[in-house]
């Protein structure tokens, strides 16, 4: 952390334009893309988990990543695990399955600005890393959980929760026949309480409002920190590397994803290697992109080293996908 630190010190202050190139670029990109992209998916996700907890606690909920973007795939997943709803490896399978670019990100600014593909073209790289992530993830949850030492079905807080909830509903069984006696008893003031209830509904709701609008650009401030970092950094590799380079490629998209498909245009390659490359970058995200689901993540205490490592299988097995179907096709 320490030699990182003056690493990072000694590049700023060395080349400071280059620092502010990278720096505005990368506040560019989060206030442009990120902000109107993930604060409606925050707030949205927030309010369907308060009115349809129901609907929110489904597997099937989680899919909704894979509409969204980094990282909102991993803001569902961390949601319904912190819940113990999911297991460690079920967590980890869907973490590395749902958390990938948007459709949005892979079609128009992959699939048409930089590879002028044709939208069947598109659509079927946008497939490619889907079906890599969810093979990838499924390999990789299997192998990993069954050399790891943690080979317990559920988490040890999941067993925690499960009391709770027996604890809970037996609460809200009294507290339901409770009140059944008490509005039994009291029937003919409900009318006049009605009014005030519906203020208190609506100050509640606004309260609980106000609640996920500040969680949600908390966590955006965080994306924008890391944004900003690694696109600091993916600057000065455009300063060492050719951009026409594959070398340059590969090394600003593990960085950056944005910065490393921005240079597939230009590079010295043929258009079915640009295929495979931008599979690649796709399927792993970026570090960029890993750090961002790191400060989702983190309160639910899943690990990102194991997320990491799936994104690069993820990776690895787009591009061998691409490999076999670009070259057929």
């Amino acid at each position: 952390m320490l030699f990182f630190s003056l690493i990072f010190l000694i590049l700023l202050l060395g080349c400071p334009e280059t620092a502010m190139a990278g720096s505005r670029y990368g506040v560019t990109l989060w206030l442009t893309q990120l902000i109107p992209t993930l604060l409606p998916f925050f707030i949205s996700i927030g309010l369907l988990r308060a009115c349809l907890p129901r609907v929110s606690s489904r597997r099937g909920f989680l899919l909704l990543g894979l509409l969204c973007g980094y990282p909102a795939g991993a803001a569902l997943v961390s949601g319904q695990y912190s819940q113990g709803l999911l297991t460690e490896r079920q967590a980890f399978f869907y973490l590395g399955f749902v958390n990938n670019p948007s459709p949005m990100f892979t079609l128009v600014f992959c699939g048409r600005s930089a590879l002028e593909l044709s939208p069947a073209e598109g659509f079927l790289l946008f497939g490619v890393t889907v079906l890599s992530a969810f093979l990838g993830s499924l390999l990789f949850s299997r192998i990993y959980f069954r050399h790891s030492r943690r080979k317990s079905k559920k988490l040890s807080h999941t067993a925690v929760c499960s009391p709770t909830r027996k604890s809970e509903k037996k609460h809200a069984v009294a507290a339901s026949s409770t009140n059944t006696v008490a509005s039994a008893d009291t029937n003919a003031s409900m009318d006049a309480n009605t009014s005030m209830d519906a203020v208190v509904s609506i100050q509640g709701f606004a309260l609980r409002l106000d609640a996920i609008i500040a969680d949600s650009f908390a966590i955006l401030l965080k994306i924008g920190g890391y944004v900003t970092i690694f696109s600091i950094i993916g600057q000065f590799v455009h300063a060492l590397l050719p951009p026409e380079s594959a070398a340059a490629v590969l090394c600003a998209g593990a960085l950056e994803i944005t910065c490393g498909v921005s240079y597939l245009p230009r590079a010295a390659l043929s258009l079915t290697a640009k295929k495979i490359l931008a599979a690649g970058l796709l399927a792993f995200g970026g570090l960029s992109a890993a750090a961002q689901t790191g400060s989702v993540i983190l309160q639910s205490e899943l690990s990102l080293v194991p997320y990491i490592l799936n994104k690069a299988l993820n990776s690895l097995l787009a591009g061998t996908l691409s490999f076999l179907l670009f070259r057929v096709l």
